[in-house]
């Protein structure tokens, strides 16, 4: 299982200055509400408690300080579904660990998740890149797992690069809904979203465990 962390944790394991990640979580919360676009650094420095100019002693630009907080997002849900690939186990067992892991990781901070997916055209060229080259070893690890399954005939589908996609997107759009004061919690989420997508790829497990919605309501 991966290490489900709150986003000031994840700043906290990775920025050492106090004041950065005061920064950074006041981006954050100023990025979601008002748009990268619409708030200024004087905006997220006076929600930092901290001097107008304070953005700049540490950031070049907006951007840089955009960059770090979707950088820090997507290197931390590429770990965990690299920690998820490296237990090994059967496709199904280890499809579950990738795909609970996709939706649960991001909606444990999901306003960074999604100021991530919001804003991402904000970013320069180059920062661009960077991130796509982690998103893209996400669809790769996630159509590994699925390419093993399927010439192990445990999965059952036809076209590898669609149900990738579909596996992928299915996950991602857990953000457009999700909502932490909603009924689940982001692991309960994720349980029931394994269940879907292993009936979608004619996963074995699927038919072995209870069904998702009893599950979600015996661990409400």
């Amino acid at each position: 299982m991966a290490t489900y962390v709150t986003l000031t944790e994840l700043f906290q394991n990775r920025v050492e200055s106090p004041t950065v990640r005061r920064l950074l979580l006041a981006g954050v919360e100023a990025f979601w509400r008002d748009g990268f676009h619409a708030s200024s650094t004087r905006d997220i420095a006076k929600r930092a408690q901290l001097s107008p100019a304070a953005v700049y002693v540490h950031f070049k630009a907006k951007e840089d300080l955009l960059f770090d907080i979707i950088l820090y997002v997507a290197e931390h849900l590429r770990n965990g579904l690299r920690e998820a690939a490296a237990k090994g186990g059967s496709p199904a067992e280890l499809l579950s660990r990738l795909v609970h892991a996709y939706v649960a990781l991001p909606a444990r901070m999901y306003k960074a998740s999604l100021v991530a997916n919001r804003e991402f055209g904000s970013l320069t060229l180059s920062q661009r890149k960077q991130i796509v080259k982690i998103r893209d070893e996400l669809e790769d690890i996630v159509g590994s797992c699925l390419a093993v399954g399927k010439s192990s005939a445990e999965f059952n589908f036809d076209d590898l690069s669609i149900t990738r996609m579909a596996v992928v997107s299915l996950c991602r759009s857990t953000l457009l809904w999700y909502s932490p004061r909603g009924k689940y919690t982001p692991e309960e989420i994720g349980d029931y979203y394994v269940d879907l997508v292993l009936g979608m790829v004619g996963g074995k497990v699927a038919a072995r465990q209870a069904p998702p919605a009893a599950r979600l309501r015996a661990a409400g």
